[in-house]
């Protein structure tokens, strides 16, 4: 049995995490506050005060050729990016570390 501690989200946090995975795949034209309160099952104030408010963290931005959609943000963004070239060059080294350690003939 499994001794460690749990710490649940609350639900305000629950729900800015959903948001990010409902605006994951739709960069190019994001989605509608409409779109965005159907997705989440929650109210319209609840989209309107959360965007604004994550907007000025860089993590949801306004699509710039369509200014009442949304999407997710520059900063959102960079951490993906920082994340993959991490991964990316952590398969280098194993890869690199696996030739070396191999079996010669």
């Amino acid at each position: 049995m499994s001794t460690a501690k749990t710490y649940p989200l609350g639900e305000s946090q629950r729900k800015t995490c959903e948001l990010f995975k409902l605006l994951a795949g739709h960069e190019v034209y994001g989605l509608s506050p409409t779109e965005i309160a159907a997705g989440l099952g929650v109210n319209a104030p609840w989209v309107t005060r959360n965007l604004h408010a994550l907007a000025t963290t860089g993590f949801v931005e306004l699509v710039p050729v369509a200014t009442t959609r949304w999407r997710l943000g520059t900063a959102f963004v960079q951490i993906a990016a920082t994340v993959t070239n991490t991964l990316m060059a952590s398969k280098t080294d194993l890869a690199d570390q696996m030739h070396n350690f191999a079996v010669r003939r």
